[in-house]
């Protein structure tokens, strides 16, 4: 169920365990899903109300963030997220 070609996630089936669906929402909504695998979630989502929700509340939960500016932020909040973005920085 899973391959190099396809990043090595396994595909969720339309019926798939909500948990593996929801792992992908962030590579969802940001284009990052090769097509087939996009193909199978958007069927996922067009039957599971609750991953609907979850993808929704997601998307405003992004939206409303990238609105934010670093000075919106208290110092303490600032630091403490700097230093999880590079403990968890990818490169």
């Amino acid at each position: 169920m899973t391959s190099d070609r396809d990043g090595g996630q396994p595909a969720p089936h339309p019926r798939a365990p909500c948990s593996q669906v929801v792992a992908l929402l962030a590579d969802y909504l940001e284009g990052r899903l090769p097509g087939k695998r996009h193909a199978e979630l958007t069927r996922h989502l067009d039957g599971c109300h609750s991953c609907l929700a979850q993808l929704q509340t997601y998307r405003s939960t992004v939206s409303l963030l990238r609105s934010l500016r670093e000075a919106d932020l208290p110092s303490d909040l600032r630091r403490t997220l700097s230093a999880f973005l590079d403990q968890h920085a990818d490169n």
